[in-house]
C-alpha cells in the first residue's frame, strides 16, 4: 500500500479531526434533506455551511493541528479541471443571454468545491474509507427510510405527493433519489459482507439493501435500474466474498421486489388523482407489508446464507448467474407480452414524448431526451467557444424548440455543459472525469483489506452518478452532486501520505478572504430574492414607497436579474406612473435582449397599460422571433391583435392612446 499511513500523526488534534467528521456528516445530511430539489434556496445555507467548514479546514491546517494528504498527478488534475470549470461557468456571465442564470450556476459550483475539500479532508483520520462509507450509509440510509415513511404516511410526503406519486421526497426528484438508492445497494452489500464479528452492523447492511431496491423500484426510474446494476457490479467485480455478496443481495431484495410489484397494484399508491383517505388506507398496508419486508430481508441472510454458501461458492455461483439471466429472459417475456415489442418501442418511443409518471413507466420507452439534446447541439453550435451561458438552456432553446412544452435542462450534464459553457467547458469536463477515475482506481490499487472494501462501496455513488449523468440534469440537485463529489474528493485522497502544511499568515488570511467572497456570492441572489417578495407583498398592502425602495435594492443586490425590474415596473403601475413602467421594462429588455420573456412583458405592457398597439407589435414580434413555439401566440392573441393594428393603415389605434 503506496504511502498509507497507519495511524495518527503525532500533533494531530484528535479532538479536531472527531468535531469535523461530526460537522461533515451533518452539512451532508442537510444536503440531502435540505437541498431544495433544482432550485437555489437551500444552497445559501447548504453552501455557505460547506464553505465555512472548507475554510476551518485550510486554516487548521495552516496553524497545524491537521495534515493534508499529498494528492497525485491525476488527483490534482481532477480538483484543476474541477474548480476550473466552476471558475468558467463564473466567467459564462460576461457574454451570458441571462446573466442571473450562471451566477446561480456558480454559486452551486461553489458549494461543490467546497463539499470536495470537504472529502478531501475526510481523510485526515485513520480508517478514512470506512468512516466515509459508513458516513454515506448513515446519511442515504435515512433518506431511503423518510422517503419510504412518506409513501405509508401521507402527512409526512411532500406538499406535491398527491399529484407526484413516484418516490421523490427528500431530495425533490425521483432520478435523484434513485441515485442515491443505487449507492446504498453498495453500502450496504459492504456492512452485510464486511463486518463479520458485528450482528448490527450486517443487520444494517441487509436493511440498506433492502430499501434500496425498495425505494429505488418506487421511484420507476429507469436511470436508476441501470445505475442499480452498475453500483452491483462494481462491488461483486471489486469487493471481496462475490458469492456471499451476491447471496445477500437476492435475500435481502426479494421482499422488496415483492412489496414494490404490490405497490404498483395499488392504484392510489402510484396514480394521481386518488382520494386522501385512499392514500392513507394503502400506505397503512404499505406501511405494514415494508416492516414485515425489512425483517425478513434482515433475517433471512444471516440464516440462509452459511447454510447456502459454505463450501458450495462455485454451485451457488452458477445458480445465481442463471436465475439472473432467466430473471432478464422473464422480464423482456413479460415486457413483450403487456406492451410489445421492447426493442421495436425503443426505437420507435424514443424522442416521441414523456412516459407519464404512472406504474407502467419502468416497461416505457417514450423519452423527449433525444429532442433535448439536439437543441442543447443547436445552442452549442451558435456559441461553440462559450456557449449561451451557464444554466441558461431553458431560454436559449426557445428559437430552436420543436414544441412549447418547457424544460430546464436537457438531462445530460455533458449537453448541458457544452449548451452553458461551451468547448472549453466540456473540455474541463473531460478532464475531470478522465483525472478522476485514473485517480480513483490508483486509489483502489492503493488500498487493501477494510479499506479497499470500504472504497470499492464509496466508489459506487460517483460511478452511478457518472451513468446517470449522461442521461439527466444531477448536477442541479445538491441532494445528490453534493455527497458524490464529496466521496470523489475522499476517494482521490485515500491512501496518499500527509503533510503539514507551511502556510504562513498571509496565505490563511488570502484564504479566508476567499471563502468569504463566496459566502457573499452565495447570499446575495438570496437576499435579492427576498427583497423582491417584500416588495410585492409590500405593494399589495399599498405601500408603494417602501415596495419601490425594497424593489431598487433587490436591485442593487442582483443587478444582473430582471426580477427586481419588473417588481419595480409593478409599483409603477399600481401607482399609475406609466412613463416609469415602461422605462423598468425596457431596461429589462437591455439586460437580456435575448431572452423572449423580456420582451413579452414589455409587449404586454404596452398592450394593456401604455396602450401603443405600434410599441406592443415590435416587442411582442421580436419575443416571438426569440421563441416562436410559446403558447402565447395562440389565435387571436395580443400579438395577432396588435400586428392587424399596425397593418391597418386606416387605424388610429396604432398610437398612443
Amino acid at each position: 500500500m503506496d504511502g498509507a499511513e497507519p495511524s495518527r500523526p503525532v500533533g494531530e488534534s484528535r479532538l479536531a479531526l472527531a468535531v469535523f467528521a461530526v460537522v461533515a456528516s451533518a452539512v451532508t445530511l442537510a444536503a440531502v434533506f435540505f437541498g431544495g430539489s433544482s432550485g437555489d434556496s437551500s444552497v445559501v445555507w447548504v453552501g455557505g455551511a460547506a464553505v465555512a467548514l472548507a475554510a476551518v479546514v485550510f486554516c487548521t491546517a495552516g496553524i497545524g493541528l491537521v495534515r493534508l494528504p499529498v494528492l497525485d498527478r491525476p488527483a490534482r488534475l481532477a480538483v484543476a479541471a474541477f474548480t476550473g470549470l466552476v471558475a468558467w461557468t463564473g466567467v459564462s456571465i460576461a457574454w451570458s443571454i441571462a446573466g442571473d442564470e450562471p451566477w446561480s450556476a456558480l454559486n452551486k459550483g461553489i458549494a461543490y468545491v467546497a463539499f470536495l475539500v470537504i472529502g478531501v479532508a475526510l481523510v485526515l483520520g485513520t480508517n478514512t474509507t470506512r468512516a466515509v462509507a459508513s458516513l454515506l450509509a448513515a446519511v442515504i440510509g435515512a433518506a431511503l427510510v423518510w422517503a419510504l415513511a412518506g409513501k405509508a404516511i401521507p402527512a409526512l410526503a411532500s406538499h406535491d405527493a398527491s399529484r407526484v406519486v413516484r418516490l421523490h421526497s427528500p431530495v425533490g426528484y425521483w432520478n435523484g433519489l434513485a441515485l442515491l438508492a443505487d449507492a446504498a445497494l453498495a453500502l450496504g452489500l459492504w456492512l452485510a459482507v464486511v463486518a463479520s464479528g458485528r450482528r448490527e452492523l450486517r443487520a444494517a447492511g441487509h436493511a440498506l439493501v433492502y430499501l434500496a431496491v425498495l425505494s429505488g423500484l418506487l421511484t420507476s426510474s429507469r436511470a436508476g435500474v441501470l445505475g442499480g446494476l452498475l453500483a452491483l457490479g462494481l462491488w461483486l467485480r471489486l469487493g471481496p466474498r462475490r458469492v456471499e455478496s451476491a447471496s445477500v443481495a437476492v435475500l435481502a431484495a426479494s421482499p422488496a421486489v415483492a412489496v414494490a410489484a404490490w405497490t404498483f397494484a395499488r392504484p392510489a399508491l402510484v396514480e394521481v388523482g386518488r382520494t386522501h383517505d385512499e392514500r392513507v388506507h394503502d400506505g397503512a398496508v404499505f406501511g405494514v407489508l415494508t416492516l414485515a419486508g425489512l425483517v425478513v430481508a434482515v433475517a433471512a441472510p444471516p440464516l440462509l446464507v452459511p447454510r447456502l454458501v459454505a463450501g458450495r461458492e462455485r454451485l451457488v455461483a452458477r445458480v445465481l448467474v442463471a436465475g439472473a439471466l432467466a430473471a432478464i429472459a422473464i422480464g423482456l417475456v413479460a415486457v413483450s407480452v403487456v406492451s410489445g415489442n421492447p426493442f421495436t418501442k425503443a426505437e420507435r418511443g424514443f424522442s416521441r414524448g414523456e412516459c407519464s409518471n404512472t406504474a407502467d413507466r419502468l416497461i416505457c420507452t417514450n423519452n423527449n431526451r433525444l429532442k433535448w439534446w439536439r437543441e442543447a447541439a443547436d445552442v452549442f453550435w451558435a456559441r461553440p467557444a462559450g456557449g449561451a451561458g451557464a444554466g441558461t438552456f431553458e431560454i436559449a432553446r426557445m428559437r430552436y424548440r420543436r414544441s412549447g412544452a418547457p424544460v430546464t435542462e436537457p438531462h445530460s450534464v455533458p449537453m448541458q455543459v457544452l449548451a452553458g459553457t461551451g468547448i472549453v467547458g466540456g473540455a474541463l469536463l473531460v478532464l475531470f472525469v478522465a483525472g478522476a477515475a485514473v485517480a480513483l482506481r490508483r486509489s483502489l490499487d492503493r488500498l487493501d483489506g477494510g479499506e479497499r472494501s470500504a472504497a470499492v462501496a464509496v466508489a459506487a455513488l460517483p460511478a452511478a452518478y457518472a451513468l446517470h449523468a449522461l442521461v439527466d440534469y444531477d448536477v442541479d440537485f445538491l441532494a445528490v452532486t453534493a455527497p458524490a463529489v464529496l466521496a470523489t474528493g475522499a476517494l482521490l485522497a485515500a491512501g496518499r501520505p500527509r503533510v503539514r502544511p507551511t502556510a504562513g499568515l498571509v496565505p490563511m488570511l488570502a484564504g479566508v478572504a476567499v471563502a468569504a467572497t463566496a459566502v457573499v456570492s452565495l447570499a446575495m441572489p438570496w437576499l435579492a430574492a427576498r427583497r423582491v417578495d417584500a416588495s410585492y407583498s409590500a405593494a399589495d398592502a399599498g405601500r408603494l414607497e417602501q415596495a419601490a425602495g425594497d424593489a431598487r435594492s433587490a436591485r442593487s443586490l442582483n443587478p444582473l436579474s430582471p426580477e427586481p425590474l419588473y417588481a419595480l415596473a409593478s409599483v409603477y403601475q399600481t401607482a399609475k406612473v406609466v412613463q416609469g413602467a415602461r422605462f423598468e421594462y425596457a431596461q429589462a429588455t437591455r439586460l437580456e435582449p435575448e431572452n423572449p420573456e423580456t420582451w413579452y412583458r414589455l409587449g404586454l405592457f404596452e398592450y394593456t397599460q401604455g396602450h401603443d398597439l405600434c410599441a406592443a407589435y415590435q416587442a411582442l414580434n421580436h419575443s416571438y422571433t426569440l421563441d416562436p413555439k410559446n403558447t402565447h401566440w395562440s389565435k387571436g392573441s395580443e400579438l395577432d391583435t396588435s400586428r392587424a393594428a399596425v397593418n391597418d393603415k386606416t387605424n388610429p389605434a396604432c398610437g398612443r392612446g
